[in-house]
């Protein structure tokens, strides 16, 4: 059911046509990409494996379609792979994933879904401390993704599960410091005082998204509402992770331990980031870890609580899908499909 489920999603998005985030966009890069010895520096505002793939792909065909479907497959590929491994409920995780990451995240950012999905690898070989296999996959997620470097930082995460007290403290404190957007300024203090030395893409980005936050956002999101009810949202994922702890008198295996830990850290910085929807978006290579760790928390419950909170789970599920899509309404409806 999990393979079939991806299969039909990988379709789904690789043969929309003129559907979801940044399409023009990369359609432009593919289609005026020229194979030549200079290509890599002439597109340097992509990522060198994005560009690299675009570069394989075209070789073959020029069809854009089909390079969409082996995007999408690689990028739902990692994916499945992981939740093969390591999420027991691969099918709940994939239900989160639909709603909560699908349409938002992988329906558009061709480059970003491969980085995210590698990142849950290098969570993986981090926890194992396996340095050779964390550093390849730390290396494709930043071929694809720049921002991916923040996953260096998950070493400092710590293994050891936080107690109840330390995650309403870590959450209290990064949301008092986001309420002012203490973080967010910084970054634009910081992007001016880089861009006197150095013009490198990453303090160029800092600068257009400090300075541009209003203008990338859409007016159809409420930044207030949509955080109040990602913390509404979270809030009861968490609540219903604690319950499960606290019904197996805090025994759970370790991995669970450390992939809760991670999931803490990602909230944590989505609420440092407050007022920058666009900042927020780094914080998803941390929260995505979810997509395992409800499949690896719904193997600790009894049959009881599976049935209540698959309830739930439903009405989150709707709600999650019409705030993803009431974003960018007009580049999600109608879906149109391949038809040259």
């Amino acid at each position: 059911m999990a393979f079939f489920s991806v299969v039909l999603l990988a379709l789904f998005t690789g043969f929309r046509w003129e559907t979801g985030t940044d399409w023009f966009t990369y359609k432009e890069l593919f289609d005026t990409l020229e194979l030549n010895w200079t290509f890599l520096l002439d597109v340097y505002a992509f990522d060198l494996g994005y560009v690299i793939l675009n570069a394989f792909v075209k070789l073959f065909t020029d069809n854009y379609t089909l390079f969409l479907l082996i995007d999408s497959f690689i990028a739902l590929g990692i994916v499945f792979w992981f939740l093969k491994k390591y999420s027991p409920n691969p099918n709940i995780s994939l239900f989160v994933f639909y709603n909560a990451f699908f349409v938002a995240q992988f329906m558009g950012s061709n480059r970003r879904i491969i980085s995210l999905g590698a990142g849950l690898f290098v969570f993986y070989f981090v926890h194992e401390k396996r340095y050779k296999k964390y550093a390849i996959w730390q290396t494709v997620a930043f071929l694809f993704h720049r921002t991916s470097i923040m996953l260096m930082f998950t070493w400092f995460v710590p293994r050891k599960r936080f107690s109840i007290k330390q995650i309403l403290i870590i959450l209290l404190v990064c949301l008092l410091i986001g309420i002012p957007q203490i973080p967010f300024k910084l970054v634009g203090v910081l992007g001016e005082a880089l861009s006197a030395f150095s013009s490198n893409p990453f303090v160029e980005k800092m600068l257009f998204y400090s300075e541009n936050n209003e203008n990338v956002i859409s007016e159809n999101t409420n930044p207030v509402i949509l955080m109040t009810l990602s913390v509404i949202k979270r809030g009861i994922f968490i609540s219903f992770y604690l319950y499960v702890i606290k019904k197996n008198k805090g025994v759970l295996d370790a991995l669970s331990d450390y992939f809760l830990n991670i999931y803490i850290v990602g909230f944590g910085l989505y609420l440092l980031f407050n007022g920058s929807p666009i900042f927020q978006m780094i914080s998803t290579y941390f929260t995505f870890i979810e997509i395992a760790l409800i499949g690896r928390f719904w193997n600790y419950t009894n049959i009881r609580t599976k049935f209540i909170f698959l309830g739930v789970l439903l009405l989150y599920g709707f709600f999650q899908l019409l705030s993803s899509l009431s974003a960018y309404p007009e580049l999600y409806i109608p879906y149109k499909l391949y038809a040259n």
